[in-house]
């Protein structure tokens, strides 16, 4: 028995998810600020995608996690076929494995338990939502938002979600580095130039470590 186009298509997006190699590869400086044009791009389309969904004076991080559960309420409205649960727990086990095997996990220098279950934890929530909206985007009326996020993780970065950079909400992206022989991520924030700091796995933007000496300090919420 064939099946719906609708469930066809969802099931080619669940192959989409399938496809991430998560968080590699791991660049040099040079390698990684080389493609800060395009993390930009991406970084930008995603914002431009959100602001529909803005509401009154709230930010684009409650736009991201508000449509979540829209796009869940209208999916499950409609009947549609529940896959972003499968979209979940695969994103959650390729993202935990590739951070343990190639950073390090427990007792490892790089990737702690905690910290690789988060990024594993974010991994799985962005995949989650570009499923759901992707079984519903003929009711959203809108491009799916979470798409641009799915490009970054696929270009083997972390993305994490828009913070408060010096007061400024800005999305911020991790960048796995090979420095010498040691593992570190490079803290990107949109609009930057160049990657200015960096920090540990277990860091989450905290304890930040300038890339040149000169560099301004800078806090991130």
């Amino acid at each position: 028995m064939s099946q719906p186009n609708d469930v066809l298509s969802i099931n080619d997006q669940v192959s989409k998810i399938k496809s991430i190699k998560y968080f590699t590869p791991a660049r040099t400086y040079e390698e990684a600020n080389s493609i800060l044009l395009k993390i930009n791009e991406l970084i930008e389309r995603y914002g431009n995608a959100l602001i529909p969904w803005v509401k009154d004076t709230s930010s684009l991080q409650h736009a991201s996690d508000s449509l979540w559960d829209l796009a869940r309420v209208a999916a499950m409205k409609s009947g549609r076929t529940n896959t972003w649960d499968s979209a979940w727990d695969y994103a959650w086990k390729q993202a935990s494995y590739s951070a343990r095997d190639n950073y390090g996990w427990y007792g490892g220098g790089y990737v702690s338990g905690e910290s690789a279950r988060d990024a594993a934890r974010d991994a799985a929530k962005y995949a989650a939502r570009y499923i759901v909206y992707e079984s519903v985007k003929d009711k959203m009326q809108h491009p799916n938002p979470f798409e641009f996020v799915l490009e970054l993780y696929s270009m083997g970065l972390k993305p994490t979600y828009f913070r408060k950079v010096n007061e400024q909400e800005r999305f911020v992206v991790d960048v796995p580095i090979k420095n010498g022989e040691k593992f570190v991520l490079g803290c990107y924030v949109y609009g930057d130039k160049e990657i200015l700091f960096t920090h540990q796995w277990k860091d989450y933007c905290s304890s930040l470590s300038p890339v040149k000496e000169d560099a301004s300090s800078r806090t991130i919420a």
